[in-house]
């Protein structure tokens, strides 16, 4: 927990991804958020939210201000990560005033160093959380929360990426006929089960030929393709370049 400005520049490279939740604040600044090679722009009071393998990039304006946060996979049973389902959103004023006081108490909280900084610390980021959550859903702009099973849908195509699972795979996993699971992503996604499971894959795709040096055929077998032709005519057809060229590009 602390504030950006106060936050040491890290030796990484760019764009990369992290192993663990993060949470944005800015106050003060401008630019691109780039998340999942999605980009979106970077204005005063936009909180940007990012979860474990995405790959994340960004070019910021000079004296930027604002909060960060990160915390690490094993609180996801603690906390209402529904919210981290969404990229970003934007703050009203009375959002504002309701929120410095939190961030200020708790990065006050993680300078002390006594026996109930930790729990007070759990307690103060899950408050958090369920604010930033009130927030989000009471926003008009904003994507709505999810149904349960629809995120469990998306969490379980994210987990079995390699599988090559078929959609009705997923829908036996999750008790649903082919014809409830079709229902519920065209609803809340806009999109049938069987393209959201090849967005995810593309995604992932992406992210491997980025940061690995797994070969295009290796990749496409990893992903569930047994064709790794038909895996970079899918790859271009969505992309608009290759594998290769896509590659060539880090």
């Amino acid at each position: 927990m602390g504030t950006f400005e106060g936050t040491e520049g890290a030796d990484v490279d760019w764009p990369h991804r992290h192993d663990f939740y993060s949470l944005v604040w800015f106050t003060k600044s401008s630019g691109i958020n780039v998340i999942d090679f999605e980009e979106y722009k970077i204005i005063p009071n936009r909180i940007f939210l990012m979860q474990p393998k995405q790959v994340h990039n960004w070019s910021y304006s000079n004296e930027s201000k604002g909060y960060t946060l990160v915390f690490d996979k094993h609180f996801i049973n603690q906390f209402p990560l529904e919210i981290m389902n969404i990229p970003f959103f934007d703050l009203k004023p009375n959002n504002i005033q309701l929120l410095k006081p939190i961030f200020e108490n708790l990065i006050e909280e993680s300078k002390l160093n006594d026996n109930l900084g930790e729990k007070s610390i759990v307690s103060g980021v899950n408050y958090l959380l369920l604010h930033l959550t009130r927030m989000a859903n009471d926003l008009k702009k904003n994507i709505k929360p999810k149904p349960t099973t629809t995120l469990e849908f998306s969490k379980l195509v994210g987990t079995t990426i390699s599988q090559n699972l078929t959609v009705k795979d997923y829908a036996d996993q999750l008790h649903l006929t082919v014809e409830k699971l079709n229902e519920l992503c065209k609803e809340n996604y806009g999109q049938n089960p069987k393209n959201i499971i090849l967005e995810k894959k593309i995604t992932e795709a992406k992210r491997l030929l980025y940061f690995t040096d797994l070969s295009i055929k290796e990749i496409a077998f990893q992903l569930g393709f047994e064709d790794s032709s038909y895996f970079s005519r899918i790859f271009k057809l969505k992309t608009n370049l290759s594998p290769s060229d896509f590659k060539s590009t880090r």
